[in-house]
């Protein structure tokens, strides 16, 4: 009877002991992946929601990291432990690439037939100079002007549309700004932009900037278009000056529900702001600057990258895809063409389908201006000496203080200072040549056109 049971005992504790040793092998094979994520909690849940599921059925764990900031990426860095996927902009992008701190995702996705679902135009948008593809491009969007209706009809003022120029919009606002008590100030005012969406009235106005462009430029349509947006506050009056709206603490969408502004000027789609509308509301595209062609603003500066030091690139990749097909980081996702974005999104955001998100939609991928904003269009090297330079004198210049002409006439001392930091970077023994042959012909070239 004791063998018996000494038999029963051995069976059960070999079994276990087997049992633990599968446990811990697969424990062993399975892939752990660091993600960079938003530090956004609805997204953070949602994904933590769907991560197990993702996890069983590829045998790949996700760890979510929030971003808190690009310093604390570069500390990461430097500690020797960054994430594995991590979000880039395009000037962050180059930097990294020449230093190889990232992955080209041809060497881990050029036989998967899901690139074939990619747009192009995405892929070119995450490719270096060296030809390398450094970063998948997850989302992109363009901007719009979103409006109160009511205040529109309250003033028997015609509704926005695709076929409205800038002096229309100028015309309609001036009907639309009220100084109720006569007292010399503006109680409602007809439009709000910020500063960060000046960009896409240059596009609109047809300023032209080189992608990456080493140097400070500013083209008279940029002059122009910078000239009419001032105009706006100092001059027009139709639109509260910056430094009230910041001394108010009010975002876009309050002036627009409290009726102190009738319009303003937001990214389409954005979730965010559509849900905090209270007021009847429908939405256009950014009014064409004379008879300029147009142009519209596409986001195209941001996306995912690998890190170099990834013990498993393969099955980042699986994340990567993941994220942009399954979860609810970024699903529709307009950057895949086996889909109709605006057809997925109208039937996830059915409020869509009444407003005018399809139109402005189409309009921006038919005349896709890409994404030229300051802190984007300049390249890893030069971008920061530029924006360090020009963001005080923007400052001064959008508070009132200073006329456009305080940034035009320092174009050559600002490109003096980049000129400097350009020829301390050909000195990093750590970039690679090809980004290097790259500035050392852009300084030759700047150098022939200034003398």
């Amino acid at each position: 009877m004791n063998l018996i049971k000494n038999y029963i005992i051995f069976v059960l504790i070999t079994g276990l002991l087997i049992l633990m040793s599968c446990s811990s092998s697969q424990n062993e094979n399975t892939a752990e992946i660091t993600l960079n994520v938003p530090a956004n909690a609805t997204l953070l849940q949602s994904l933590r929601e769907k991560i197990p599921q993702f996890s069983q059925r590829q045998g790949i764990k996700i760890k979510l990291i929030p971003f808190s900031g690009q310093e604390k990426l570069y500390a990461m860095m430097a500690a020797g432990s960054p994430p594995d996927i991590f979000y880039t902009n395009s000037v962050v992008r180059d930097r990294l690439a020449a230093e190889g701190r990232l992955i080209d995702l041809w060497q881990i996705a050029r036989a998967d037939t899901f690139v074939s679902q990619i747009r192009p135009i995405f892929i070119e948008r995450g490719t270096s100079i060296d030809g390398g593809w450094y970063q998948f491009c997850d989302w992109t969007y363009t901007f719009g002007v979103y409006f109160n209706k009511q205040l529109f009809d309250q003033y028997d003022v015609p509704y926005p549309d695709s076929a409205w120029t800038w002096q229309t919009m100028l015309d309609r606002a001036k009907k639309l700004t009220q100084d109720f008590d006569s007292d010399g100030k503006i109680d409602q005012y007809s439009i709000f932009i910020a500063r960060h969406f000046v960009s896409a009235i240059e596009q609109m106005n047809g300023a032209d900037y080189p992608p990456n462009a080493l140097f400070f430029t500013f083209p008279p349509a940029a002059v122009e278009a910078q000239q009419a947006y001032l105009d706006l506050m100092f001059k027009e009056r139709v639109m509260p000056e910056l430094g009230y709206t910041q001394a108010q603490g009010m975002q876009a969408s309050q002036m627009l529900n409290a009726g102190r502004v009738a319009m303003i000027v937001e990214a389409v789609p954005n979730l965010d702001l559509i849900k905090s509308l209270s007021v009847e509301w429908d939405m256009a595209p950014i009014p064409r600057m004379g008879d300029q062609a147009p142009s519209y603003f596409r986001s195209a500066s941001g996306g995912l990258s690998i890190s170099a030091s990834c013990k498993n690139p393969e099955a980042a990749w699986q994340v990567i895809k993941w994220l942009v097909t399954k979860s609810e980081y970024n699903s529709p996702n307009p950057i895949l063409n086996n889909i109709d974005f605006v057809t997925s999104y109208e039937t996830r955001y059915p409020e869509l389908k009444a407003k005018s998100f399809r139109q402005i939609w189409k309009l921006s991928e038919q005349y896709d201006g890409g994404d030229m904003r300051d802190f984007v269009r300049y390249s890893s090297w030069s971008s920061n000496t530029i924006l360090e330079q020009i963001n005080p004198r923007l400052d001064l210049i959008y508070a009132g203080k200073q006329p456009l002409s305080y940034l035009t006439s320092a174009i050559e001392e600002i490109n003096n200072r980049v000129r400097q930091e350009l020829n301390s970077y050909l000195k990093n023994e750590n970039i690679k040549p090809i980004f290097k042959e790259k500035i050392e012909t852009e300084l030759k070239d700047h150098q022939r056109i200034t003398e």
